[in-house]
């Protein structure tokens, strides 16, 4: 309920993004409902595509990195299995913006939420590597713990 609820509030000064984004989180969901997988995989990967727009405008605040978290989880869960030899990965590409917001000089808040966004990325590349063995979110992970141990001081004011 809370997820659905996330999808609702704009952080944008581009509503059609924030509209673009939730109407691709409701179709994929009703896919899903009705059995078919692969349109609703297809769905969630057009909405984090839309969400990473978002994350990377700026305007990006604290509700474009929980959107971005959310739809990490959506895919996480309903898309085809993460291979190293595909050419992108969604979780590559979320832990790139969000590790942009982290060194930025936005202001500590976002700092703050976009490096906690960034260590829900990294479990979920965690468990890939956990299961998968994958190299590129073992990058991932490491890209992660070195951004904490050179930011987390600074940005636990």
């Amino acid at each position: 309920m809370s997820a659905q609820l996330l999808t609702l509030v704009s952080s944008t000064h581009s509503p059609s993004l924030t509209i673009k984004y939730n109407r691709l989180i409701d179709s994929a969901q009703t896919a899903f409902l009705f059995g078919h997988q692969e349109k609703a995989a297809n769905c969630y990967h057009e909405a984090f595509k839309v969400s990473l727009r978002i994350l990377q405008q700026p305007s990006a605040n604290r509700v474009s990195i929980n959107r971005m978290v959310e739809v990490c989880n959506y895919c996480f869960d309903h898309c085809p299995v993460f291979d190293d030899s595909d050419d992108d990965c969604f979780l590559e590409a979320a832990a790139d913006a969000l590790s942009n917001i982290v060194r930025s000089q936005k202001e500590l808040k976002i700092r703050k939420k976009a490096l906690e966004g960034f260590r829900h990325i990294a479990c979920l590349a965690c468990e890939l590597v956990r299961f998968n063995q994958s190299i590129r979110c073992q990058v991932i992970i490491d890209q992660y713990v070195r951004l904490e141990s050179s930011h987390a001081r600074c940005l636990s004011h």
